[in-house]
């Protein structure tokens, strides 16, 4: 008998299983599936911030900066568990932005935040050896604030209370085929089952146009592919703290803890598919370069441990550089026009 459900999510990442979550607790009825594991490619493969993105101001993205502290504030609340405050310490000697724009741009960051949480922005101090000693250049910078997640766990905690509500979550169960009929999708999926759905969410991530193109659909919005690739290296720094590190590229560069470590991280490099992301040579040295250009402590590609790649589908604003595309989302419904066809959601 064929199963009936009222949405059907394409993808287990953090956006697939929270759409679930809040369908679910909707009082939908859901089916997510995940052709791997929960949270088995982009939404494992982070920075693990939480954050309000500081530089998207430089591209004025006010309206982005401002929703993206209010859900920053929301799930340090709803997620204290899994979420924590950070302090990050942004050193200004011979930046490639003045200092008039990073604090002006502080200042703004904590203004569009509200009432917050966590603490301000605020210059960095003679007393804030914690922060300056590891430093190449002392004392001069910035210190605010933003949070550091577990960013597989928030996604499996995301599907478990989908799951907890109703939702049905089926891992390594890919989406064969989806066809509309009126005002219902079929699909077909890898475990044998014909299902139907009033509405199909494809939340494939970096395989959202893929995934379009099975469907037999022309998207007006293209995406592009862009690999973030981290390294770890023994501790950098004693503290709790992370830094921000501004490049000469006009890039920036994360040092944060990690499991008693140091992350360090990301770049920005296009790729063609979202298979196979890994780190190459050119990158772990950018990312050393990177470090060693602010920290006392020196480091080489050999002193790395681990590392992670992830490929991300920002939208394709046609920006010249990766490092501008919009971190924006766009949300593309198709309905075949006012046919009372059944919806699908990229």
């Amino acid at each position: 008998m064929t199963q009936s459900y009222d949405i059907l999510i394409v993808g287990g990442g953090i956006n697939g299983a929270a759409i679930a979550r809040e369908a679910a607790l909707n009082g939908l009825s859901v089916l997510l599936v995940e052709k791997g594991d929960l949270a088995g490619a982009t939404s494992s493969a982070s920075t693990k911030l939480i954050h309000g993105g500081l530089r998207y101001l430089e591209y004025y993205d006010f309206k982005l900066v401002a929703e993206a502290l209010r859900e920053r504030e929301r799930l340090v609340k709803a997620a204290p568990h899994i979420i924590s405050p950070m302090r990050f310490v942004l050193p200004h000697e011979n930046a490639v932005r003045p200092w008039w724009m990073v604090r002006l741009g502080l200042y703004l960051y904590d203004w569009l935040g509200g009432r917050m949480t966590l603490k301000r922005s605020r210059g960095l101090r003679r007393s804030d050896t914690t922060y300056t000693a590891p430093l190449k250049n002392g004392a001069r910078g910035f210190v605010y604030s933003d949070a550091f997640v577990d960013d597989s766990r928030l996604t499996v905690l995301n599907a478990m209370d989908a799951h907890a509500n109703g939702a049905e979550i089926a891992v390594r169960t890919e989406l064969v085929a989806a066809r509309r009929d009126g005002a219902l999708w079929r699909a077909t999926l890898s475990d044998g089952r014909d299902v139907t759905a009033r509405a199909l969410v494809n939340a494939a991530g970096p395989w959202v146009a893929e995934l379009l193109g099975r469907l037999g659909i022309n998207a007006s919005a293209g995406v592009r592919l862009v690999k973030g690739s981290h390294i770890v290296v023994p501790r950098l720094y004693e503290g709790d703290h992370a830094y921000i590190l501004q490049l000469a590229d006009r890039r920036i560069v994360f040092a944060i803890p990690y499991q008693g470590q140091t992350e360090i991280g990301t770049t920005d490099i296009p790729v063609d598919r979202p298979e196979g992301a890994v780190i190459d040579a050119g990158e772990i040295a950018y990312l050393c370069d990177a470090a060693n250009e602010h920290f006392t402590r020196q480091i080489t590609p050999a002193d790395v441990t681990s590392t992670w790649s992830g490929v991300r589908p920002p939208y394709d604003d046609g920006a010249s550089e990766a490092k501008a595309v919009t971190r924006d989302y766009v949300l593309e419904l198709d309905t075949l026009g006012d046919t009372g066809a059944a919806p699908l959601l990229s």
